[in-house]
């Protein structure tokens, strides 16, 4: 099958740069009302770790469930399968471990979120997969200086794995998995207004 029209809605730079308009309390599913800090703005403390997992917890939910509904409903072969099973279970994995830091704190299963054909179509698939792991690694990136030493490494080692992901997706849409040095880290308040610009939020 040819990937080479496929043309991903949202890249890094697109994340960051609609952000300053969505500057303020952006609140996806009415979680987090007002904004977490931008990189390195405040001091990290326990309740800032905990505001900053709330958040992350809920980016992760986002991914698990487009895996998790594109496994579910079995329209997907080859690569596109694989990737499902094997990305599902990691961002599966990577919701349990957040929750756990939090040790029952959130009280939230997170906003709903309608996919729509992009779970059955394999075009559509690729490109939502692209799009939810990019602004997911700008999440994590932006959010590892506002955290105390204690929940560093957690983040940093979804972090890594997200990065991985975005490279696996885009190697299956034949875009350069590493298309610039550095990672742009986004606000929370950008990546608000990126969940929301993919219109699956329900």
């Amino acid at each position: 099958m040819e990937w080479d029209s496929v043309s991903p809605r949202l890249t890094r730079a697109q994340v960051v740069a609609r952000g300053t308009a969505a500057a303020g309390a952006l609140t996806a599913g009415g979680l987090l009302i007002g904004g977490l800090p931008g990189p390195s703005l405040s001091q990290p403390s326990a309740a800032q770790d905990e505001r900053v997992l709330e958040w992350l917890l809920e980016v992760e939910q986002l991914e698990a469930r487009l895996y998790t509904e594109a496994e579910q409903r079995g329209a997907l072969r080859g690569e596109l399968g694989e990737l499902a099973k094997v990305v599902g279970d990691q961002e599966r994995a990577h919701v349990a471990a957040l929750e756990r830091a939090l040790g029952g704190a959130s009280g939230s299963k997170g906003p709903a979120f309608d996919f729509g054909e992009a779970t059955t179509d394999p075009r559509q698939f690729l490109e939502a997969a692209i799009e939810v792991e990019e602004l997911s690694l700008a999440a994590f990136n932006g959010q590892v200086p506002n955290l105390t030493d204690r929940r560093i490494l957690l983040v940093m080692g979804i972090a890594s794995v997200e990065a991985r992901h975005v490279g696996w997706v885009r190697d299956l849409a034949r875009l350069n998995p590493a298309p610039q040095p550095a990672d742009a880290p986004a606000t929370q308040a950008q990546t608000r207004a990126a969940i929301k610009d993919t219109g699956f939020t329900a």
